[in-house]
């Protein structure tokens, strides 16, 4: 992983040279001037012109120097000192020339001590600043590092990254672009304007490249090579990012796919057996009836065709099932309410299912202070239908089967009891998943979709739906409606645990 420059249609690889020192700016050289100026001025109203004091003075010239403009700032303003206290303090004064040879080696000391002291408070600015800065750059990236491995948006992360790096170096603009899985670059982050000199830097993830960072404005010496080395580090991190997002969709992609096939195989196979199920009476009980030189007695044919009914009924609502299934897969549920009174509602269905109840008594409860309540006559038909016969098909004969109606605040509460198996604490929201299907004592169970649509129908009304044990045993399975309708329900999210 490497920087890189190009300028308009140019591209080329190359280095970046470490900066030189700090840029020489015009405070810096303004300082250097005028100082020595003002100690020369000051030490020439002093009533003795020995040479000390203005040596002092302006050694105090070269530290301010320095501590404005660094280190070329400070040795100009060490040789403007050198000048003047050679020219206006030592004698003879206002000439260049030395009379004593200590006087020359004392002006000789006096230029080095400046020297050194100007080069010595550079260095030490110089590391204050570099320190100050890499203090930032470590910030900058615990702040980045944290965000991503705290599971923050990776867009979002990405935008704030570009933004820091155009503040941390002071960069023109900064663009980041993520190399999608077909190889196509997209812009995913930018901050300023891209423009003149840009610096690329590519990201890599396992020896792949999965995108890069682009910058414009970065100084012709250079970041340094420190810098060079925090950005790299800052390019490791987002590229691992990256990848692991890109990991991720791949992920969540397999999940969708693995989910996709396993619900084809489940519709598959309900639907192969329920269907073939119903079918093979429908054809046996048709195929007796036509069977010639067979003498069925009046009750045998009755028989016979009430069995072709009920199995063309059972074949009508699995058909049913699916379409419903489809239509809620769509978005396309929406009901129809008008006010209906619950006790209509509650012994139409009963009477419906009296051949599947056979053998189970069936007890009804109804406050009388339920007004009518708005509903879907046919969808609410259904979802109670799909109840009672989930309560018969796991409830043994001879057993009763309770349905009780109250008001529940500004609701009405529905609940169908049995005294079956019971379903189990860990069971009670799978049961509302699309083809989750329990076999009981041997008995095969429906196909896993009446709960999950009764479920559907009853949140498109604005209700909820819940399943809790009944008393002396059995699976109580609730559902309740609002008496004032203000608007469409929610019928997404089918299958998940229900509220």
């Amino acid at each position: 992983m490497s920087l890189s420059r190009r300028t308009g249609a140019r591209e080329g690889l190359e280095r970046l040279l470490t900066p030189p020192g700090r840029p020489i700016t015009f405070k810096g050289l303004l300082t250097a001037i005028v100082g020595p100026s003002i100690v020369t001025f000051v030490a020439s109203l002093l009533p003795h012109r020995a040479a000390a004091v203005p040596a002092l003075l302006y050694l105090l010239a070269v530290v301010v120097a320095g501590a404005v403009g660094y280190l070329w700032p400070a040795l100009l303003a060490a040789a403007l000192s050198f000048v003047g206290l050679d020219y206006f303090f030592t004698p003879p004064v206002h000439t260049f020339a030395v009379d004593k040879a200590e006087d020359l080696l004392v002006l000789a000391i006096f230029f080095l001590v400046a020297a050194a002291v100007s080069a010595a408070l550079s260095a030490a600015l110089e590391q204050r600043v570099r320190a100050e800065f890499r203090e930032h750059q470590v910030r900058a990236l615990y702040n980045v590092t944290s965000r991503l491995l705290s599971g923050a948006g990776l867009e979002m992360v990405l935008q704030d990254l570009a933004g820091s790096l155009r503040t941390l170096y002071g960069l023109r603009g900064c663009l980041i672009v993520v190399t999608d899985h077909d190889g196509t670059d997209r812009e995913r982050a930018s901050s300023g304007a891209l423009d003149g000199e840009i610096v690329t830097l590519p990201l890599e993830a396992e020896e792949a490249s999965v995108g890069r960072i682009e910058m414009a404005g970065v100084p012709p010496w250079g970041l340094g090579e420190t810098e060079d080395e925090v950005m790299k580090t800052f390019a490791g991190q987002l590229a691992l990012a990256i990848e692991r997002a890109r990991l991720g969709d791949e992920a969540i992609q397999a999940r969708l796919d693995a989910e996709a096939s396993r619900i084809r195989a489940a519709l598959f196979s309900s639907v192969t057996h329920d269907l073939r199920t119903p079918l093979a009476s429908i054809k046996a009980g048709a195929s007796s009836l036509l069977e010639e030189g067979v003498p069925f007695s009046d009750e045998q044919r009755r028989e016979l065709l009430r069995t072709i009914l009920e199995e063309a009924e059972r074949l009508n609502r699995l058909v049913g099932n699916l379409m419903d299934l489809s239509r809620l897969r769509a978005g396309a549920l929406t009901p129809s309410t008008e006010p209906v009174p619950v006790e209509d509602l509650i012994s139409s269905v009963v009477d419906r299912l009296r051949q599947q109840l056979a053998g189970r008594s069936v007890r009804i409860r109804v406050r009388e202070d339920i007004p009518p309540v708005p509903m879907d006559v046919v969808q609410m038909d259904q979802v109670l239908t799909n109840l009672l016969e989930n309560a018969a098909r796991f409830s043994p004969p001879g057993t009763e089967i309770n349905i009780t109606a109250v008001r529940w605040q500004d609701q009405l509460e529905v609940k169908v009891a049995d005294r079956g198996p019971g379903i189990l604490v860990d069971e009670r929201t799978k049961v509302f998943q699309e083809f989750y299907r329990r076999d009981v004592d041997g008995r095969r169970g429906g196909t896993g979709l009446g709960l999950t649509i009764a479920q559907a129908i009853v949140r498109a009304h604005g209700g909820s739906m819940w399943i809790e044990g009944a008393p002396g045993g059995g699976a109580s399975i609730g559902f309740r409606l609002p008496f004032t309708r203000s608007g469409g329900g929610d019928v997404e999210g089918i299958g998940e645990t229900p509220t």
